[in-house]
């Protein structure tokens, strides 16, 4: 074929469907989008492994060997599977979206997914350093659905009373006959403690967990007792702060001031 008639029916054609380039803008703007979106979920990612961070670092590690029977068994029980799912979701958006970009044709699979996760671990980091993950926690405790059995798995770990773990909070101080605290289901336990226990933070209103054994009809007979961290925001939900005796006026909603 003649390149000259090639050249007069393309003409031709776009003439006749009335072809037109798209104009920069249209390239600038989908270019600044595709960004924005990685930038985004790079933010939620890093905001995803603060949470992490912050639920490996008050995991209980110190009393595993009364936990579990073994590291291996408290280590895949405590695992925060959904926000590694969550994590991994958004770390493929941020892949996604970088491959997309002008010259993200140029890298590997493996050099984007590396960089997308090494990117959310160093600004998750700093986030956990600036109590965001914390912060996060709390707010999720306090509101979201499911968090004690999909969120946070440690609160729903906690109360099995039959394997000597029990978690609610302090609604009577210690006294002759130790501890009255309230779980998640508002049941009181008496927790009955020996008179040298230290009781430096147990305080009124304290979520607390509580190593030990069931030693009578709600009671419970207690070796350790530490101040609930990760999850503690679960206790100030409506429907757990009820009417309990030892609450103030306006109910066991607030999150115990750290001291």
């Amino acid at each position: 074929m003649d390149t000259n008639d090639f050249d007069q029916k393309l003409v031709a054609k776009i003439k006749q469907d009335n072809i037109a380039p798209k104009p920069r803008w249209h390239f600038l703007l989908k270019n600044y989008v595709i960004w924005a979106i990685g930038l985004l979920a790079l933010l939620i990612g890093a905001a995803a492994v603060s949470v992490m961070i912050y639920l490996f670092k008050y995991n209980g590690w110190e009393i595993q060997e009364e936990t579990h029977k073994s590291l291996w068994d408290f280590f895949l029980l405590t695992l925060p599977y959904f926000w590694i799912i969550f994590l991994s979701l958004f770390v493929f958006i941020l892949y996604y979206n970088f491959k997309h970009t002008k010259h993200g044709y140029r890298y590997p699979v493996w050099f984007m997914v590396m960089a997308s996760i090494l990117s959310s671990i160093i600004l998750g980091s700093l986030f956990f350093l600036a109590g965001l993950g914390e912060k996060i926690d709390n707010v999720l405790g306090e509101r979201a659905p499911l968090y004690d059995i999909v969120i946070n798995r440690h609160v729903d770990f906690w109360f099995k009373p039959e394997e000597g773990r029990l978690t609610g909070i302090i609604t009577k101080e210690k006294d002759e006959q130790g501890l009255i605290i309230f779980d998640a289901q508002m049941n009181p336990w008496q927790v009955i403690m020996q008179p040298d226990f230290p009781s430096e933070e147990l305080r009124l209103n304290q979520p607390v967990d509580i190593i030990g054994r069931v030693s009578g009809p709600n009671k419970f007979e207690a070796e350790i007792i530490r101040p609930v961290r990760p999850g503690r925001s679960f206790f100030s939900r409506p429907n757990i702060k009820g009417d309990r005796p030892g609450c103030p006026p306006k109910g066991c909603h607030q999150t115990p001031e750290k001291k």
